[in-house]
């Protein structure tokens, strides 16, 4: 079962705050969690009416048969409109720290949300359920960015999630901010070899995510060697994980003679350093997962603590947010598909008419036609054209159109 009604809890407890500037620690539910922002909103009163909420829909989440049951369709109905509510509240309130992926992440939940909830209406329960379940993924993706942000050992949801997979499992605590038993849960499935054979895709996400979390979350060398080492010895991993995962292991060797220097680099300078040579190496046969995911960490850290300064050229930013979006373009199977492209188009927008806005139009450019070329050519839809138009101008300095 995956849905976002998870994302709304995590995001609860977490006072929206995908990056809080915070180190991470345990606690409970009550644990207060305030953004670097200093925002204080009452998230006592909306884990109330959010707890209501779940503990209609969780248990019909999980059985097909009972979501489609006409005796639930209300309760389904009134806690999915519950949940969009909330999700809207989400979108609307203060950003927290200077999250540069935030705003895209509530949009797309509001959006998806307001999707399941018309298709209830309209009778088209099995795409609304899917809807709702396949949006776990935006907390995945906010929560697994950096090391900011709480990590609960343990919360009592009124639900268990002990008949999901391995994947199901790692995606409802990590979901939660349970990222210990998220990773125990995904790096379970990593070892189990019938699970692999069983279900390769299922496998493959709960390789990637628990990676995600040893490097992005917990930034540490030893976690995401053990991940590499039991994809290399699950007998039924197809080969091609094999080797990303040898290459992986190389990756961390390197990292963890790093991490013992006495003097470590600066953080936008060790982010820049890794994603060039990430670039250079980059293979079929070599793949930079591991550089790629430690350079995202430093740069989304750094961007969170150091927000736009209105008025400004805030060239530094720009260029932390071109980093940013080489990084997240190259690592696209671990990120939303067109995160890379918010990043270009934010960094535009800190330091127009600079060599760095220029460098991210081009590889903002680049990317959105090549996403609407095919067989039959490219074709670039007239409001992704002004669009382009616009950042050009923004990025050059030029007047639009010319």
């Amino acid at each position: 079962m995956r849905g976002s009604i998870f994302v709304l809890l995590s995001l609860s407890l977490a006072t929206l705050s995908c990056s809080s500037g915070t180190k991470p620690e345990s606690g409970t539910a009550n644990t207060p969690v305030h953004s670097a922002s200093g925002a204080k909103p009452d998230w006592s009163v909306k884990m109330q009416d959010l707890s209501q909420a779940l503990n209609k829909l969780l248990p019909l989440m999980s059985d097909t048969k009972a979501f489609n049951d006409p005796a639930n369709e209300v309760a389904i109905r009134d806690a999915a409109s519950r949940l969009k509510k909330l999700s809207h509240q989400v979108r609307a309130s203060e950003k927290p720290a200077a999250d540069p992926a935030y705003d895209s992440i509530a949009r797309m939940l509001d959006e998806d949300l307001a999707r399941a909830v018309s298709a209830l209406a309209t009778g088209n329960r099995d795409y609304a359920r899917l809807t709702i379940r396949e949006s776990i993924g935006y907390c995945i993706q906010c929560h697994t960015q950096t090391a900011s942000g709480p990590n609960f050992p343990k919360l009592e949801l009124g639900y268990d999630p002990s008949s999901l997979s391995p994947l199901g499992r790692g995606d409802f605590y990590a979901a939660t901010r349970q990222f210990d038993r998220a990773l125990s849960a995904y790096q379970e499935g990593v070892r189990d070899s019938a699970y692999a054979k069983r279900d390769v895709f299922g496998w493959e996400r709960a390789v990637k995510s628990a990676l995600a979390i040893a490097v992005r979350f917990k930034q540490d060398p030893s976690e995401a060697q053990k991940i590499a080492r039991a994809v290399q010895s699950n007998k039924s991993a197809p080969e091609s994980l094999k080797i990303a995962a040898k290459s992986w292991s190389r990756s961390i060797s390197e990292w963890s003679k790093q991490a013992s220097a006495k003097k470590p680099e600066p953080p936008l300078s060790l982010a820049q350093k890794l994603i060039d040579q990430a670039d250079a190496r980059q293979d079929i046969s070599d793949p930079q997962d591991v550089p790629y995911l430690r350079a995202s960490a430093l740069l989304h850290q750094w961007l969170s603590e150091n927000p736009a300064k209105a008025g400004q050229s805030n060239l530094e930013r720009a260029k932390a947010l071109w980093l940013a979006g080489r990084s997240a373009e190259a690592s696209r199977e671990l990120n939303f598909w067109t995160l890379h492209e918010r990043y270009y188009e934010l960094c535009i927008d800190d330091a127009p008419k600079t060599e760095t806005a220029k460098s991210c139009y081009k590889l903002l450019s680049d990317s959105v036609v090549t996403g609407y070329t095919g067989s039959s050519g490219t074709n670039l839809p007239a409001d992704e054209e002004r669009r382009l138009a616009k950042l050009k101008a923004k990025a050059f300095g030029e007047t639009e159109g010319r």
